[in-house]
């Protein structure tokens, strides 16, 4: 244990320092999750909004 009270992996290659550490990241990736839906969800209604798009409207090469 270190001096916070965490556990910590000293031997196996390839794990995190701590479970505090895995939490931390699960947070972090849901909270980016989250994140990425709500600006998604914006942009959907953002675009619905627009009079002027057409549907189903592709980016074509010019030329």
């Amino acid at each position: 244990m270190d001096r916070t009270g965490d556990e910590v992996d000293t031997g196996a290659l390839g794990h995190p320092g701590s479970r505090r550490d895995l939490t931390e990241l699960s947070e972090a990736a849901r909270d980016l999750d989250r994140r990425i839906e709500q600006h998604l969800a914006r942009l959907r209604r953002d675009r619905a909004g627009r009079r002027d798009d057409i549907p189903d409207q592709r980016l074509r090469p010019s030329g």
